[in-house]
């Protein structure tokens, strides 16, 4: 059996589809509400909650497999909630795990979720589960839905992205990565990313294309950018992960393409103005 986490969220409900369009027929959909995962042949849904490590346990027993996608949140947050679905893993006999990493791993990070990254792959190398770490790129779905309608609606992409470029790979291509990793019992480090690298002013180019609206990039300062967040009422700890994603984007810390993607499933992974062209951006106008 291969379980899944966050089964309700965008990369685990793809993991979840590519399975199933794969042929197995024993997936199990790890999730707090079991109830909110569509019903599907060949599909089970188990109670699984990153706070809760009892049912941790027994939602993982007889899991062969299991697709662990990250948490997200407060950082304290999403460590506990890794710590504890790697050790309900570990009790419960688990033969395989893939994590949903990040590209930006190594040392002298600046970014927000790096520890907690860091810390989750260090727990995994001692776990003595054979594993492997998918680090990811930064979601298309995730830059578009947070920045790039409000850019649309205004005609300006005013982000602290300096000259910094970053690979932009869609969810379900993630999904697509992690459940073939998954089926082949990879182990070691993958990377996830978008087919290039683009830079804010290529990213306003594709957007413009994909949606036929006038869009420029206009780059801001990181002091800037902190300010307007705080101004708009965002919380402390989400004006950091912010400001320091882009800042590891200056850095060329999310750079990395074409990744591995292709290698694992086959088919190459979309580019951002491709993805744009099938997903319906709101400019919130």
């Amino acid at each position: 059996m291969i379980g899944i986490t966050g089964t309700t969220g965008g990369v685990g409900s793809a993991a979840v589809r590519h399975l199933l369009a794969r042929g197995r027929r024993d997936v199990v959909a790890l999730a707090r509400r079991p109830d909110a995962v569509p019903a599907a042949p060949g599909l089970s849904a188990r109670r699984a909650d990153y706070d809760g490590p009892d049912t941790l346990r027994e939602a993982m027993r007889g899991l062969d497999t299991l697709v662990m996608v990250s948490s997200d949140g407060l950082a304290e947050t999403m460590e506990r909630h890794h710590r504890n679905v790697i050790g309900a893993a570990a009790e419960a006999g688990v033969g395989h795990l893939v994590y949903t990493s990040i590209l930006d791993i190594e040392p002298g990070t600046r970014f927000y979720y790096a520890p907690g990254h860091q810390a989750t792959e260090t727990l995994l190398d001692a776990s003595g589960i054979p594993h492997c770490k998918a680090r990811t790129s930064v979601f298309a779905d995730f830059f578009a839905d947070t920045w790039l309608g409000a850019a649309l609606a205004s005609g300006v992409l005013d982000l602290p992205l300096g000259e910094g470029a970053v690979s932009l790979v869609a969810r379900e291509d993630v999904g697509r990565g992690i459940a073939a990793a998954a089926l082949a019992g990879a182990e070691g480090v993958v990377r996830l990313t978008g087919p290039e690298a683009l830079t804010g002013e290529r990213i306003a180019a594709a957007a413009a294309r994909a949606t036929g609206r006038p869009l420029r990039f206009a780059p801001v300062t990181d002091a800037d950018y902190r300010a307007r967040l705080l101004s708009e009422g965002e919380p402390g700890w989400l004006v950091e992960a912010y400001a320091t994603m882009f800042g590891a984007v200056r850095d060329g810390r999310f750079a990395a393409a074409p990744g591995d993607v292709e290698r694992l499933t086959g088919t190459p992974p979309a580019s951002f103005e491709r993805y744009l062209e099938g997903h319906r951006v709101h400019s919130g106008e």
